[in-house]
């Protein structure tokens, strides 16, 4: 689905995100079209320090992303985050269906049979954790490659 959202709600999606660092959740957020920032130290609510936008090959850009509510922004997001899945704000009354996954997966999976695994080597810089205090005990996560 899809809605339109401003820039403080955005905002208030990324902070649920990284709520519950460093400790592995579900709800943490994958994203696309930007790059944010959290500081692990800061206090739940109070974590996202800023945002930018990418661009067409999926680098951070320095455009950065008004995260107050003067700027709109359209997202695509699943039902069950919009219907308020894993702590997310509410947003069923405002958001337009789109294709169904379910449906859009089993047609991707029929056209590109046999399927190849994707395996990134590295991260690409999209959500960035910042510890001002090594050692204090709210480490950034590391991330450990598959075999």
């Amino acid at each position: 689905m899809t809605l339109t959202v401003n820039g403080a709600e955005l905002k208030t999606m990324l902070e649920n995100g990284v709520s519950r660092m460093p400790a592995g959740d579900g709800r943490f957020p994958q994203v696309s079209g930007l790059c944010f920032t959290y500081n692990i130290e800061n206090a739940v609510g109070s974590r996202v320090t800023g945002a930018v936008t990418t661009d067409a090959a999926g680098n951070c850009t320095s455009t950065v992303v008004d995260l107050t509510s003067a700027a709109s922004y359209k997202i695509a997001e699943n039902d069950f985050m919009a219907s308020g899945g894993d702590g997310y704000p509410v947003f069923t009354s405002r958001m337009t269906t789109q294709d169904i996954m379910d449906q859009t997966l089993a047609d991707y999976v029929t056209a590109k049979t046999p399927l190849s695994p994707f395996v990134k080597a590295a991260p690409d810089g999209r959500i960035n954790c910042f510890d001002p205090n090594p050692g204090s005990g709210n480490a950034c996560p590391v991330l450990v490659p598959s075999p």
